[in-house]
């Protein structure tokens, strides 16, 4: 697409043989102008810059020149496995020379549209900044915050570094939660490595919580130089928070948070506060994205009635409708909270509609800054 009046501009899909000049952009914004660091965007997110993404790599090219992209990932996310479209979008830049211009906001506006013809319902973005908040998009505090302090514990398994001989355990390990990102093909193969390169004074540790029997969990921890966190674990929860208080006392560190989704049931006992969801999420087609999720309706509503729930969207504001009872939502900040925040307990409502809301949500959600973080 041309930009109307501005002949020598255009707004599409990165061809294949252009990938290596808009990864050379990326590398410039956000590593050389950052300090001169090395040039390692496209080895930190291959899935999302690689030539089979490429069609999804919106950019702006001027006088012949890449100016300004775009990058979207297309994932399928499980929700207790239902499978809903997501699209993570990063590397998000403009070049130096052409900023101030509204370029950024003109590809954002051309990534929509390409969510919308390929099916995506649902956008994650790896940021907060005022460009996504323009666009729609909004933070949601769906996810606790764990501090796990360092202990000697006496553990009934060991615990120890990752081996690549591990890895098809580790697959079986994560795909026994209804809630993640589905990773097909060789993706874990992929993020394993990805997802946990060094990056400035960023670094990771993975290990395997072992007996004899096989293993029977993982943790990978990431490293500031202000805190320790858990990039992703799957396992048994408390064996996953008591290995956590053993690695604690084995690096030397006071503590180490775990961030995870509001409904994950944990142990008791532990230091927890509400926190955000990583980056920022919108919304891109309300009526499909609640029809994609009809089939998790379904483990906790009626048929009848899951049926009979409709939604509409009409000049940014939202109609749920249960039979008679009608919500009509303001906003899409609004409409993510209802989605994806906790509620305040209260009384059980006689309105049938209402009681069908607090059924299905809030959304269980993966933790969004785990291995297929963009």
């Amino acid at each position: 697409m041309r930009i109307k009046g501005i002949e020598t501009i255009e707004v599409r899909g990165t061809k294949e043989k252009e990938v290596p000049e808009v990864i050379d952009l990326i590398n410039c914004v956000f590593r050389t102008d950052r300090g001169d660091l090395p040039h390692t965007m496209e080895k930190e997110f291959p899935l999302l810059l690689s030539p089979r993404n490429a069609e999804n790599m919106r950019i702006i090219k001027e006088k012949g020149e890449v100016i300004s992209v775009v990058n979207f990932l297309p994932k399928k996310i499980l929700i207790e496995g239902t499978p809903i479209s997501g699209g993570s979008i990063g590397a998000v830049c403009t070049h130096s020379d052409h900023r101030g211009k509204g370029y950024s906001t003109r590809v954002l506006e051309d990534a929509e549209r390409r969510m919308r013809e390929t099916g995506i319902n649902l956008c994650l973005i790896s940021s907060t900044r005022n460009l996504y908040k323009k666009w729609g998009a909004e933070r949601v505090k769906s996810c606790k915050r764990y501090r796990i302090f360092a202990g000697l514990l006496d553990l009934k398994y060991i615990v120890r570094e990752y081996r690549e001989g591990d890895l098809m355990s580790l697959k079986k390990i994560y795909n026994l939660q209804g809630t993640r990102y589905l990773r097909e093909g060789v993706d874990f193969e992929t993020l394993i490595d990805s997802g946990t390169l060094p990056f400035g004074d960023i670094s990771y540790k993975r290990y395997v919580l072992e007996d004899e029997n096989g293993l029977r969990g993982y943790i990978i921890l990431k490293k500031t130089s202000e805190k320790i966190e858990v990039k992703e674990a799957g396992g048994e929860r408390r064996e996953i928070f008591d290995s956590l208080a053993f690695l604690g006392t084995e690096l030397g560190v006071y503590k180490i948070d775990y961030i995870l989704s509001q409904e994950k049931k944990v142990p008791t006992g532990y230091l927890v506060e509400e926190e955000y969801q990583g980056g920022s999420l919108k919304i891109i087609d309300f009526v499909k994205f609640i029809d994609e999720l009809r089939p998790y309706f379904r483990e906790y509503i009626n048929d009848e009635d899951v049926d009979s729930f409709k939604v509409k969207e009409s000049d940014g504001k939202y109609l749920l409708s249960l039979e008679a009872e009608k919500m009509q939502i303001e906003s899409h900040k609004e409409l993510l909270k209802l989605i994806f925040e906790k509620k305040e307990k209260k009384n059980i409502s006689e309105r049938k509609l209402e009681g069908f809301i607090d059924l299905v949500f809030p959304l269980p959600f993966p933790w969004t800054e785990n291995l297929n973080y963009q």
